[in-house]
């Protein structure tokens, strides 16, 4: 479904933020044996906004990434909705995502079964927060124009915890400010330079390890820091295909993260943002559209696994988005998509392409090859993993 477009000499962008980090005590989650709340902020979850639209102020997309696990639909769809809403957009054309930092509050629903109780009122904090941040980015948007950028990760960072074939790579959207010509009326000439970027990333924010109880966005935050501290312009991190992908260590050295673990997420966050830094004076003009390329409703089978046992169905409805960002295609993908499921993706489409994992929600994880193991029990099974990947992979539109 086209939703109109903008083309890049037409195009504004925007970003925004706002933070979304929950009241203390809160149980974290992301690892099934850590069993004691955490009773500090080390550094606060955002959500962060990137919003694309036209001269006129006629909006197009906006993404919303969060620092959190992943979202279930009760707590993806509604902000949506509201920020559909306040930007009068098509639903499709809002888009949750999430780091998936495992320091976090929960938002899957019957997680408290596991020992993570999603906190009272968080579904509140989550809408308001994601329409302060779109409306930021919108009040923000400014002239911009769009270039694009997909390398190899070097070895060293991350590692297949499968031992599955692995080669890693990062894709970039680059945001750069369009110079405004000095007689524009009213306006006085400006720079061409950075507004942001988008990092599309598959490493599992997991540097920081079960023991740690502090409220983080582990190596996701001194990434964006680093990126912005560099003159990148603000920074999203979109999480890829990372369901088989860990950094490099995943730190257990007792509960006190303060004695190394922050410092080696960190050295993380910054090493990654050096290679993106480099690789951000290669990245190639777009030319292309803006716009919903395709938004679609299926109903996948479910069954065979623990976490389908959990769904009480045999079909879940599943909600698959694609956008045009001046020509890259930015594909949804609702779980925690294998690195090879994440490369049949790429490789189903001519152009480029940034996965966008986690998106608009978490339905488990999607292992590419299905075997046996804890991935495949926190799946919904593999009938559901190949009907989905059978959807993303064939090119959406012309």
């Amino acid at each position: 479904m086209a939703d109109g477009g903008a083309t890049r000499s037409g195009l504004v962008a925007g970003f925004g933020s706002a933070v979304i980090t929950p009241e203390l005590p809160v149980m974290l989650a992301g690892f099934g044996d850590r069993t004691e709340p955490a009773t500090e902020v080390h550094d606060d979850l955002e959500v962060r906004a990137l919003y694309l639209g036209d001269d006129d102020g006629t909006a197009r997309l906006c993404l919303l990434v969060c620092d959190l696990l992943g979202l279930s639909p009760a707590y993806a769809t509604p902000p949506r909705v509201a920020v559909a809403g306040d930007l009068e957009l098509p639903r499709a054309a809002v888009l949750t995502a999430a780091t998936h930092t495992h320091s976090g509050p929960s938002c899957i629903a019957g997680s408290e079964a596991i020992g993570w109780p999603i906190p009272a009122g968080y579904r509140e904090i989550l809408v308001a927060a994601c329409r302060a941040a779109a409306a930021q980015a919108r009040v923000r948007a400014e002239p911009a124009a769009l270039a694009f950028r997909r390398a190899e990760l070097p070895a060293g960072l991350s590692i297949n915890r499968r031992a599955l074939p692995y080669r890693p790579w990062l894709a970039l959207l680059e945001v750069r400010r369009r110079g405004a010509p000095a007689e524009t009326p009213g306006r006085a000439a400006e720079a061409p330079g950075p507004i942001g970027v988008l990092a599309n990333l598959a490493i599992h924010p997991v540097a920081l390890g079960p023991e740690c109880r502090a409220v983080s966005a582990d190596w996701v935050r001194s990434f964006r820091a680093a990126l912005e501290a560099g003159g990148a312009g603000r920074a999203v991190m979109l999480s890829g295909a990372l369901g088989d992908v860990n950094p490099r260590h995943v730190h257990r050295q007792g509960n006190d993260c303060r004695v190394d673990g922050f410092a080696e997420a960190d050295e993380l966050g910054r090493e990654l943002a050096e290679v993106v830094t480099g690789e951000l004076a290669n990245a190639q003009a777009l030319d292309g559209p803006v716009e919903v390329l395709r938004t679609e409703e299926l109903s996948l089978p479910v069954g065979g696994t623990m976490l389908a046992g959990l769904a009480h169905a045999d079909r879940l409805p599943v909600e698959l988005v694609e956008w045009s960002l001046g020509g890259a295609r930015l594909v949804s993908v609702p779980g925690e998509a294998f690195h090879a499921f994440g490369r049949a993706v790429e490789d189903a489409r001519p152009g480029p392409v940034l996965i966008a994992g986690l998106a608009p929600v978490w339905y488990g994880y999607l292992p590419v090859p299905f075997r046996d193991g804890y991935e495949e029990s926190m799946s919904y099974g593999e009938p559901f993993v190949r009907a989905l990947l059978a959807a993303v992979t064939p090119p959406a539109g012309p």
